[in-house]
């Protein structure tokens, strides 16, 4: 094991729950080269393994990391997707409903280059944004493939942090711009979203965080437009300094009451905004311990130690220490300690997802310091403590990735009690999308229930079933199809 590996994986091992546990890194020469800034992951070859797309900064190539059972091998330039542009949001979807992963890659209005939509054509990525009519160019942040209108389609959201944000709405053959005339043009300096419907009623809403000083935003989707409502919710950081802001906000049910929950990494004090129901949210970040940081970039839930409570993992850009301060939350139950943190910290990209389907979650990161990595850390755990787990991949009925912004719930058997509660990735890490199975840790072995919602031209729909078996199940997946 390599001092890198040996360092990290001793302090995981200290306070993990799981006997033995432990982060290493995998494939380190590969994962290697400094730069990096966005990162996500998605089958694009459709053989059952996930595969991780990275952007890095200007005059290093991006790059496509295909997994075959575990081992990784880099074809960005072989694929068509080898930019040198510098690249600050990447996005899987399947915006065609055809089966095959499409990828959104936003650049820097610097620049002056067009964003790319890539699309699988004879075995290789080809841009189709010009025809499509997504060829935005800007400080491009956030991008998210969404279904707003619940008409069955994928639109696209992208996100400015120096020109008001666009929203896309999917026509059939070709995309129109219509945020301005549904009020969702945020002319803020927007850095990171997420959208989740946060008041239940049957529509995605969404989620800004905005930069310099300037007010966070949450549009409530009222069908027919989005109205901000973050202030009078007391989500917008009203009265905050100019030098504070928010960037990567992240979705999932913390505290197992059956509500999605959003925490926001800023620059000054984070947010973590309880859902206490009925469109009402309480911020709880310093009772909850996750207050902390210094300049807070990205952030993202995974319960690491399949425990049954999800964990969080925030990272920090300081653009002089090579070591930055990231944090790695432990959910306890009644409040988060700080586990511990990698040689190097993040600064940008951070992706949970269980790469090798052995039932834990693995951590990829993106550090764009000269002095960073992009590594890949596999998780190490005893084989019944790994087995303490279910993934749940949410695909249409026809099969096809199309519901980002669904929520699933997982349930004790038989019973009502609450076990989990996750999104299907609708932004996150930094300014990325994956297209993946949303993971959950059990806090006992056996079966659960499952239940799935989605938005629908009629409202909410519910998808379960019943004593689900991960034990029975191919990489611990179950599939819905909704």
């Amino acid at each position: 094991m390599r001092r890198r590996d040996f360092l990290f994986a001793s302090a995981s091992a200290a306070f993990a729950k799981p006997s033995g546990q432990r982060f290493v890194r995998v494939q380190p020469e590969l994962f290697s080269t400094p730069g990096a800034q966005p990162n996500c992951w998605g089958d694009f070859d459709n053989d059952g393994d996930l595969d991780l797309f990275v952007g890095f900064k200007a005059g290093i190539a991006n790059r496509l990391y295909r997994n075959d059972g575990g081992v990784f091998s880099e074809i960005g330039a072989e694929m068509g997707l080898a930019d040198l542009t510098d690249t600050r949001a990447a996005a899987w979807g399947d915006f065609d409903a055809d089966g095959a992963l499409e990828l959104y890659v936003g650049f820097t209005r610097r620049s002056q280059a067009r964003n790319k939509l890539y699309k699988k054509i004879a075995g290789k990525y080809v841009d189709i944004a010009h025809q499509m009519g997504v060829d935005a160019m800007g400080e491009t942040r956030q991008v998210s493939w969404i279904d707003f209108d619940n008409d069955g389609r994928v639109d696209l959201f992208i996100a400015f942090r120096d020109a008001p944000n666009m929203l896309f709405h999917n026509e059939g053959g070709r995309f129109v711009n219509v945020a301005s005339e549904m009020g969702a043009d945020d002319p803020r300096k927007t850095v990171g979203a997420v959208w989740f419907d946060f008041n239940e009623d049957g529509r995605l809403d969404l989620f800004v965080a905005n930069q310099d000083g300037t007010l966070n935003g949450l549009f409530e989707n009222r069908g027919g437009k989005f109205v901000d409502v973050a202030h009078e919710l007391g989500m917008d950081a009203f009265g905050r300094a100019a030098n504070y802001g928010s960037n990567g906000p992240s979705v999932a049910d913390y505290n197992n009451d059956g509500r999605l929950d959003l925490f926001v990494a800023s620059y000054g004090p984070n947010f973590l905004f309880r859902n206490d129901g009925g469109g009402k949210f309480t911020n709880v970040a310093k009772e909850m311990g996750v207050e902390g940081g210094e300049r807070a970039t990205p952030s993202n839930w995974g319960d690491y130690d399949n425990d049954g409570r999800v964990d969080l993992y925030v990272s920090s850009y300081i653009d002089k220490p090579l070591n930055e301060r990231d944090y790695l939350y432990h959910n306890d139950g009644a409040r988060f300690s700080e586990g511990p943190r990698l040689e190097h910290g993040a600064t940008h990209g951070i992706q949970w997802a269980d790469f090798d389907g052995d039932g834990t979650l693995d951590l990829a990161i993106a550090n764009n310091n000269p002095g960073g990595t992009h590594s890949l850390y596999r998780n190490v755990m005893a084989p019944d403590a790994a087995r303490r787990s279910i993934q749940v991949m949410v695909h249409d009925r026809n099969g096809r990735y199309t519901k980002p912004g669904a929520e699933v719930r997982i349930y004790k058997p038989g019973t009502r009690q609450v076990w989990g509660g996750r999104i299907v990735d609708s932004g996150s890490g930094y300014c990325s999308q994956s297209a993946m199975p949303v993971h959950f840790g059990l806090p006992k072995s056996g079966r659960v229930d499952v239940e799935v919602t989605t938005f629908e031209s009629s409202g909410r729909k519910i998808t379960r079933a019943a004593s689900v078996d991960p034990n029975k199940l191919a990489r611990r997946t179950l599939v819905m199809k909704v």
